[in-house]
């Protein structure tokens, strides 16, 4: 029986999403999860982007640069995430898609337009802007019983390894290490650290690696069919295993890969887990 919902909202996503497993599928000797949608469920925050722009004139005018004025900082800031968040998107389609660099997030999408003086005063910066984006536009809270499966694995000897895109991965090493994950977690992946993204399968071999297992021994857990459950068939995983946000957008075109495992939470993929266990 799953475990019981934080809320109506989890009730009702999980009827939304009844659980499903593939007759016979063998239980994971590893597991490789998301960060966003499975460690944790992100949430919009209003105003971000004045507090970006913020410290970017700040930046400047230290640096005796201040030539961009915060309106058009600020402007920047909301059409480069935007820009760089389709780009995310087009990115599914290829088999071996990049990730781009902090600088080419900053100065490539940001401060494309603003003048040399500019654009090399924040250059060093470009990893603190990074930072900023990714962790104020975002409230990110533990998805339910996230904790209890992590502990499960750990008692168990189940590997764990995080593998998931990032703007920024620093930004998700803190959280882990807020919420008291880091001792169950025995690796972090993730995309603006190697250069690579899902739905690269380069991200999960990488992830498998590090915990000492094959591809083919690993389930891939992740929110999105067109990233995770792609990745996971690409990298010859044991199971890819779909696990929806409450909440999530609709993804921008059909994607024909098809998970082994449906859950609605980590909840129920710890039931999933121990059924497998016991039998």
């Amino acid at each position: 029986m799953a475990s019981a919902p934080q809320s109506q909202r989890d009730l009702d996503h999980r009827a939304l999403y009844p659980t499903h497993v593939e007759p016979g599928l063998p239980g994971p000797k590893g597991l490789l999860l998301d960060f966003g949608g499975v460690i944790v469920q992100d949430s919009p925050i209003e105003g971000w982007a004045p507090k970006v722009a913020a410290e970017i004139h700040k930046i400047l005018v230290d640096a005796d640069a201040d030539v961009v004025d915060i309106d058009r900082i600020e402007a920047d800031v909301d059409a480069g995430e935007t820009a760089v968040k389709l780009f995310r998107d087009s990115q599914s389609r290829l088999m071996f898609p990049k990730e781009p660099s902090h600088e080419e997030y900053v100065l490539g999408y940001i401060a494309a337009d603003w003048p040399y003086a500019a654009r090399e005063a924040i250059r060093p910066h470009t990893s603190q802007i990074a930072y900023w984006v990714s962790d104020w536009k975002s409230q990110r809270t533990q998805r339910p019983g996230i904790a209890d499966l992590l502990a499960y694995c750990k008692e168990t000897g189940i590997p764990v390894a995080i593998v998931s895109n990032a703007l920024c991965g620093q930004v998700h090493r803190d959280h882990i290490r807020q919420f008291g994950f880091e001792d169950a977690i025995a690796a972090e992946i993730y995309s603006d650290e190697y250069g690579i993204r899902k739905p690269n399968p380069e991200l999960i071999w990488l992830g498998a690696a590090a915990i000492d297992c094959q591809p083919s021994e690993c389930w891939y857990v992740g929110d999105h069919v067109d990233r995770d459950v792609l990745c996971g068939q690409r990298a010859r995983v044991a199971a890819s295993v779909l696990m929806p946000a409450p909440g999530a957008p609709k993804r921008p075109f059909r994607v024909l890969a098809r998970p082994q495992v449906q859950v609605a939470d980590p909840a129920c993929l710890l039931d999933v887990l121990r059924e497998l266990a016991s039998n």
